[in-house]
């Protein structure tokens, strides 16, 4: 993809006038953009806010050589007064097989790929920028129906105008920097931003620095989150980063980043031994979590792999969890509150050498979680928490013997009949602001 930014919001000139943009066909082949997808790229750029959009109806399907293309929109753009105009085309759709061995037989699996291309030109026929994407289905051979290259196209289509909001037309917003830890930028819901929106911070000078206070102001740095947007301003909060106090900044739009983390989880664990052997009450497992969320402020989710376990008894599970992120002191400190589920798979040594395989079974729990974060650099933080637990109890273990039977574990054969997590756990470790 290449990609030329084209800056449409500048602090100071802001306006609510939105640029005028149409959405026009330059492919006549057999596979095509037809009026159905025209219309579904209209609509998802219309919903953005950013443009002003211009129906062409059938002027959006232009009949002309790629030589002449320029001068027709040109003149398109003189006698329907448009600004910015996005051409589609659609390439031929791709299909390639991969034949692979399950079950004993052979399966063939067939991918279909469709990808759209889309570039932006200026009234004056100047390229903007350009995009591509592409959506893939995969089906097995042979087919039960007809795959539907019409509507992947149209997926691909409203992916890629969604996309080209950011990467192609973010807003760009420059003004004065305040070290408050609540703080307002000269820009809001006529200049298309709107809470919950993301902008990358970075300290933007006017001239060389006359004294070290200059120099200072370099070092602002960071990514903010809008918390409350008005018609011409809109208040807001560091997720990571640095302001100078009275340094001049310029904020870009960008996705939301991500929390990566990977921390130790000690669960408590009641347990009943298996038949001959005795009680431990002091059960304790010793984890590995590695997780990814959310790193916004306010609504959060995320999930992660748990790996570890008992003496003779392993587990691996697997969480999701939502709640909410609330800033303490942005953007150093802030406790995270979530609730969710967790389906863990334990398995545990046997006792029999009769059998070929160590008992396996399956827990569901609910957890409750607090969790404390301390960010201490741009990037890297740490984080501490302690969670509630409600688990069912595993009970009944299956084993296979040599014959290949399945058969329920008798409880001499196993170390411990009875597993069951909680009613609490701790965890900490490290996290990485991924931006």
């Amino acid at each position: 993809m290449r990609l030329i930014r084209l800056a449409l919001f500048f602090a100071g000139t802001l306006s609510a006038a939105f640029p005028r943009l149409a959405v026009v066909s330059i492919d006549f082949d057999d596979f095509a953009p037809d009026t159905v997808l025209i219309g579904e790229v209209f609509e998802e750029l219309a919903e953005s806010g950013r443009f002003q959009m211009v129906a062409l109806g059938d002027d959006s399907f232009l009949d002309t050589s790629p030589d002449s293309l320029l001068s027709s929109l040109r003149t398109l753009a003189a006698t329907r007064g448009v600004d910015i105009f996005l051409t589609m085309e659609i390439l031929t759709p791709r299909q390639s097989d991969r034949t692979l061995l399950r079950n004993d037989s052979l399966i063939t699996y067939r991918t279909i790929s469709v990808e759209v291309l889309g570039r932006f030109y200026s009234s004056a026929g100047n390229l903007i920028g350009t995009i591509s994407n592409t959506v893939e289905r995969e089906e097995t051979l042979p087919y039960h129906y007809t795959p539907d290259t019409h509507r992947y196209a149209i997926l691909s289509a409203r992916e890629l105008a969604s996309r080209s909001i950011l990467e192609v037309f973010p807003i760009e917003i420059t003004f004065t920097a305040s070290d408050s830890e609540v703080f307002t930028i000269p820009a809001g819901i006529d200049q298309g931003i709107s809470k919950g929106t993301v902008m990358a911070l970075v300290a933007s000078p006017t001239g060389i620095p006359e004294d070290i206070f200059g120099y200072q102001h370099l070092r602002s740095r960071g990514i903010l989150q809008i918390m409350d947007s008005r018609s011409t301003h809109s208040t807001a909060r560091l997720l990571s980063g640095l302001l100078i106090d009275g340094g001049t900044v310029t904020a870009i739009e960008q996705s939301a980043p991500a929390i990566l983390f990977l921390e130790y989880a000690g669960i408590a664990m009641s347990s009943e031994p298996g038949a001959g052997l005795e009680d431990d009450a002091s059960d304790w497992s010793n984890n590995v979590r590695l997780g990814i969320e959310t790193a916004k402020w306010g609504l959060c989710f995320g999930g992660g792999v748990t790996a570890g376990g008992l003496d003779h008894s392993s587990s691996i599970g697997i969480d999701f969890q939502f709640g909410t992120r609330i800033p303490l002191n942005s953007p150093s400190l802030g406790l995270r509150l979530t609730g969710g589920a967790e389906l863990a798979f334990h398995m545990q040594d046997v006792r029999s050498i009769l059998l070929a395989s160590n008992a396996t079974a399956i827990a569901v729990a609910a957890v409750a979680d607090a969790t404390m974060e301390y960010l201490f650099s741009g990037h890297l933080g740490f984080q501490l928490g302690v969670s509630g637990i409600l688990s069912t109890s595993i009970n009944s273990w299956t084993v296979r013997e040599y014959t290949g039977s399945v058969r329920d574990a008798e409880p001499d054969e196993l170390y411990y009949t009875e597993l069951k997590q909680g009613p609490f756990g701790v965890h900490a470790g490290l996290m990485y602001f991924i931006f």
